[in-house]
């Protein structure tokens, strides 16, 4: 999983970028935390995400699980539920509340992105950088792995 680390970034921390450039009232909401780093850890992957949503520079990079490098919150959970946060099908209160995911770390950071993910309305094919035409499959097949990953 590693070895695809690269590409991975690349495509996430572009697809941040574009967002950053046609939404940037959005990224505002981030206040103080707008060069803070985040973990975005799944459960199930041997990985984690390392956003850094700044704006002008933000990027997304693939570390390990274990990576101890700081960050001012770490958000662990199952991958379905954790692209439901993303793409806002998922109540994050719920989400936490019910232990369903964790979050560590600075919980003022943490709504400050969870405000920020909520205004962007975003949808899987938006973090990914996809073309409209590619929505409408990508977000029935997100729905179909979120249900599994439920069950």
């Amino acid at each position: 999983m590693v070895a695809f680390s690269p590409p991975v970034s690349l495509l996430l921390g572009a697809a941040l970028r574009r967002i950053a450039r046609r939404r940037p009232e959005v990224f505002e909401r981030l206040g103080r935390f707008r060069r803070a780093a985040f973990v975005i850890a799944p459960a199930e992957l041997p990985v984690a995400f390392r956003l850094e949503p700044d704006p002008a520079r933000g990027r997304v990079r693939v570390v390990r699980r274990t990576d101890p490098a700081p960050a001012a919150a770490r958000i662990s959970g199952p991958l379905g539920e954790l692209l439901g946060l993303f793409d806002g099908s998922l109540d994050a209160d719920a989400a936490f509340f019910s232990r369903t995911i964790d979050v560590e770390g600075d919980t003022e950071a943490v709504v400050a992105l969870h405000n920020t993910l909520e205004a962007a309305e975003l949808t899987l094919a938006d973090l990914l950088g996809l073309p409209a035409l590619a929505r409408g499959p990508l977000d029935f097949g997100l729905a179909v792995i979120r249900r599994a990953a439920r069950a």
